[in-house]
């Protein structure tokens, strides 16, 4: 048995800073857990900044990838070398505020046929963000991102994919949950692998979701802990000006291997509670 509560990963690309109040809100309110912090860095930093990277991060194992390999290379890299049974994956931009991490692990413990966790997430202002969702059909992102959203019925689209319905109150079985503050099950990841790396940002997190659903897992919202994440997620946002970001073409690139992985299945979710 791991002496180790929990590993949290985090993917580091050109973000010290926000690393430092991550890691300050991590050592405030994991007192009662023995865990691990592996920084897996994107940024092709040169051996100087390297060595500026691990004195700023002396409670966390720094691990430079050989190059930018994308979110879904950065947590690979670091999975295998997680101690602990669960990884904990955290944006950079990401804080605790609360000493309730241990009931989500409780939870996971509790409930063998779950395979991650999300927490609450809010914004600086309190606000809960979108951070479970159903999975999006292959319209969605029009009806929800781009100029389309104005359109008759797209409010519809929105509200499902969303999950306006929900309160984000209550637990509750959930389609998604996103990649920047998920708890995960590490016998759940060697049953079906590790995160998809042809997705180098966006969308590895929905197919992680997906893949634990097929193999017959449970995706829960579990809101008895709150992680503030200070940035509001492209993807909530819209316009035509949007569309023609960087940020929104590498989504609309993942999407589209989304679409194509799953063109003969079935868009319905797979959990129980629709």
């Amino acid at each position: 048995m791991s002496c180790i509560d929990l590993s949290i990963v985090i993917i580091e690309y050109h973000g010290i800073d926000l690393i430092e109040a991550c890691l300050a809100s991590l050592e405030k309110h994991l007192s009662g857990l023995t865990w691990e912090c592996l920084v897996v860095s994107n940024s092709e930093y040169g051996a100087d900044m390297l060595a500026d990277l691990r004195k700023r991060l002396p409670s966390a194992r720094v691990i430079a990838n050989d190059r930018n390999r994308g979110y879904a290379g950065g947590v690979n890299r670091a999975l295998p070398e997680c101690r602990a049974p669960y990884a904990f994956i955290l944006n950079p931009d990401c804080r605790l505020i609360d000493d309730n991490v241990d009931e989500l692990i409780a939870f996971l413990q509790n409930n063998t046929g779950v395979a991650a966790v999300g927490p609450k997430v809010v914004d600086d202002d309190g606000k809960v963000q979108p951070s479970c969702r159903r999975f999006p059909r292959i319209w969605t992102f029009l009806l929800v991102r781009s100029a389309l959203r104005q359109m008759p019925g797209a409010s519809t689209e929105r509200r499902r994919y969303l999950m306006e319905d929900f309160d984000r109150k209550s637990e509750r079985d959930v389609d998604w949950i996103s990649g920047g503050a998920m708890l995960v099950r590490k016998s759940a990841i060697e049953k079906v692998g590790p995160m998809d790396e042809r997705y180098f940002l966006y969308m590895e997190d929905v197919d992680w979701c997906r893949r634990f659903w097929r193999s017959g897992l449970r995706v829960v919202y579990l809101p008895v802990s709150t992680v503030v994440h200070a940035g509001q997620h492209a993807s909530i946002q819209g316009g035509l000006k949007s569309l023609a970001s960087r940020h929104t073409r590498m989504h609309l690139g993942s999407m589209g291997k989304y679409f194509l992985k799953y063109l003969f299945h079935p868009w319905a979710g797979c959990c129980a509670k629709r």
